[in-house]
């Protein structure tokens, strides 16, 4: 019986199709053909059809069997392409065979048809069998690498050394790290750091499952089970081991908390037979301290009861001289302490800031970290605090704060009616006591507040001595360097140019950093002197932004300066700091391809309590401000830049205040990298504030920002 034979015949002769059709029928098969002359035909014969093999003519009219092998190629098919011709020559056969061509023969010969289309049959039948073991092979990985990362342990591959060769998800999660870090380290080096050499348990080689219980590392907090099963081939040779790390802190906790509440009941019972007693109250406080710290391990206990509206030491145990002097009277002002007072018990891992600074010292010296407060309450009335701590760093758990809640519960009622006498008698020592510290405190405060008036006055000194000094040589680099970038005429190489390019820049932000601070300087102290004249601010921005000329140079940035050119009265060099300073932030923070506007008009009254509810932010009573003037000159610098958040546009002119961080945005590779000194809006402030003025910040239109000056213009100013 014939096999059926599908086959896409490129062929434009009739004839010579009928001869190669007529030879495959005596070869025993039943050929199903399609025939086609053009690459068109040929791409809608491969789209609409599967075929077993392509026979091709080389050259014809209107196509050729290199174009036939670009489209065979392009559509993806493993289909064996022959090549029948009676005019091509070994070298273009040899060409095509190498374009991809899988045989070609002469149509003299036909006779070599048959074996050689059951040869590529064959041949293709076994590149789609490797495709589908591939595939296969593909699809089993996946699905065991699935299997893996769904596993809720750590599971770790490695050779016979300990080599890791394959982990799973959950182990690149656990130890915070991506797959190349975990692959070729040593599984011992992972787990036991340093000390792999010591008690390493990846060391066993089993030849059977070998299980471990209750492990610690030392690179690692908890308890672990670990299981580690030998990976042999199929003739048993072991090749590997698979080791699966299972986390069992949580059921170990539960464990330990169990063993736990037996104490904890033990605590309770013999808490309860003592506070039957009928000894003093300060004997039933310092017994039972002394069974806390038998029976709970507790290190350091003490109680404090109110008296007076203050927490005053009662009873202590463990606790330093310099200790039990520092909490004699807890201030009750802290959030915890507050907290606790209200009935809540407050718990610390450590000792912390939560603590006074003089208590925080001796606890320290101490030797005191973890601690925990619960109020002792009768109903809902605290009458005072029970204090523990530990030596060590602890969690208290939910069940020690109950347990302590109760003893603390307890002890109130009893403390309550051996105190009641005691307390009234020390209320009036303890008021005098406190008026004293009082006194005291406001003496301290007094002193501390001069000296911090002397500190800050010979700050300024200093700011202002060092930013005189330091301006000379400054502005002597600074013009060297410029010199030599713009008029020297060097010819300089890239890699000098770069180098004093670089020290420009530095030299320049160095000296704003020095006007800035001897600028801040001067308004702190009240030292600024206008020297007021009429000017033309559009023509100063103008030669402001000539001093950018160098580091915009490397800038795509469009700066537009227009409007109202009406002179105005104000100092020239603090006005051009004031711009330079605006115009600075807004080349800055307007990333490349953005647009810097400078833009002036004037204002009347009228418009600005227009905008109250903008400008009240920052100038709170507006309306008082803006009595006498009815006039004001108006300065807006607008930039495309990253923006400022509405709840931080009013902090942004305090001293050191900066927004973000211009390394996120696109201009921080730029000359204007640099965050600055976070003074520049701070000297702006003071500046117009000297010139009876105002200075606030909006949002742009295009999500930057709006900087914007305000000069009294009334009466106009007329040029000199």
């Amino acid at each position: 019986m014939s096999e059926d034979l599908k086959i896409l015949l490129i062929e434009d002769s009739e004839d010579d199709a009928r001869l190669l059709l007529r030879e495959i029928e005596r070869g025993g098969y039943r050929p199903v053909c399609r025939r086609v002359e053009t690459a068109e035909e040929m791409q809608e014969a491969l789209a609409g059809s599967a075929y077993d093999i392509v026979l091709s003519d080389y050259q014809m009219p209107q196509f050729s069997a290199p174009a036939a092998l670009r489209i065979l190629k392009e559509s993806g098919l493993d289909i064996p392409f022959i090549i029948v011709s009676g005019k091509i020559g070994e070298e273009l056969a040899a060409a095509a065979i190498k374009e991809g061509a899988h045989d070609y023969l002469m149509k003299e010969k036909l006779s070599r048809l048959i074996p050689s289309i059951e040869r590529e049959l064959r041949e293709a039948h076994e590149r789609r069998s490797r495709r589908n073991a591939d595939n296969a092979i593909r699809a089993g990985k996946m699905e065991w690498e699935a299997v893996i990362d769904s596993v809720s342990d750590l599971i770790f591959l490695t050779s016979t050394d300990g080599t890791i060769i394959r982990c799973n998800r959950k182990s690149i999660e656990y130890f915070n790290t991506d797959y190349q870090e975990l692959i070729g380290r040593n599984i011992g080096q992972v787990f036991y750091g340093s000390s792999a050499e010591q008690q390493n348990i990846f060391k066993v080689q089993p030849t059977a499952q070998e299980t471990f219980e209750e492990i610690t590392f030392p690179t690692l907090k908890g308890w672990f089970h670990v299981s580690i099963c030998p990976m042999r081939s199929t003739t048993r040779e072991l090749k590997g081991l698979v080791h699966v790390i299972k986390d069992i802190t949580q059921s170990k906790k539960m464990e330990e908390e169990k063993q736990i509440s037996d104490r904890e009941l033990l605590t309770l019972h013999a808490v309860a037979f003592r506070l039957n007693s009928k000894i003093g109250a300060n004997k039933i406080m310092n017994d039972l301290l002394l069974q806390l710290h038998t029976i709970l391990q507790v290190d350091f206990a003490s109680i404090h009861l109110l008296d007076d509206n203050f927490l005053r030491l009662k009873a202590s145990f463990g606790l330093s001289r310099t200790f039990e002097a520092a909490i004699k009277r807890l201030p009750n002002y802290v959030p915890w302490l507050s907290q606790v007072l209200s009935g809540k018990p407050y718990k610390s891992k450590a000792a912390d800031r939560e603590l006074p600074a003089n208590v925080l010292r001796t606890a320290s010296d101490m030797g005191m970290q973890a601690w925990c407060v619960v109020p002792l309450k009768i109903g809902q009335e605290v009458m005072g605090v029970l204090m523990v701590a530990h030596k060590a760093e602890k969690a208290y758990s939910d069940r020690e704060v109950f347990l302590l809640t109760s003893i603390a519960s307890q002890l109130a009622v009893l403390i309550e009616n051996h105190t009641l006498y005691d307390r009234m008698k020390e209320q009036n020592v303890e008021l005098q006591l406190s008026r004293q510290e009082l006194k005291d405190n406001l003496l301290r405060v007094k002193e501390a507040n001069t000296e911090l008036e002397r500190l800050n006055d010979a700050k300024n000194s200093f700011i202002g001595m060092a930013s005189h000094e330091l301006k000379t040589p400054i502005t002597s680099i600074l013009g060297g360097v410029e010199f030599l970038l713009k008029y020297s005429g060097l010819q300089m190489t890239p890699e000098q140019l770069d180098i004093f390019t670089s020290v420009y820049e530095g030299v320049t932000q160095l000296k704003t950093l020095v006007d800035d601070l001897l600028s801040i300087s001067r308004l702190e102290a009240d030292g600024i002197i206008l020297q007021k004249r009429s000017l033309r601010m559009i023509p100063l921005c103008r030669e402001i932004l000539d001093t950018f000329a160098l580091p915009l140079s490397k800038r795509q940035l469009v700066i537009d300066i227009t409007g109202d050119d009406t002179p105005v009265l104000a100092d020239e060099a603090f006005s051009k700091l004031a711009i330079r300073n605006l115009l600075e932030n807004a080349i800055k923070f307007t990333p490349d391809g953005g647009k810097v506007e400078v833009t002036a008009s004037l204002t009347g009254r009228g418009e600005l309590l227009s905008e109250q509810e903008l400008l009240e932010p920052f100038y709170p009573g507006l309306g008082n401000l803006l009595d006498g003037v009815s006039l004001f000159y108006r300065l807006d610098v607008r930039d495309s830049g990253i923006g400022i958040p509405p709840e931080e546009r009013v902090r942004v002119f305090e001293k050191f205040y900066g927004i973000g961080d211009i390394a996120y945005h696109s201009s921080g590779k730029t000359e204007f990298m640099s965050k600055g000194t976070g003074l520049g809006l701070a000297i702006v402030r003071g500046i117009m504030d000297a010139h009876h003025g105002f200075v606030w910040t909006s949002a742009s239109r295009d999500g930057g920002s709006v900087f914007s000056l305000l000069f009294p213009a009334d009466p106009p100013a007329t040029d000199q």
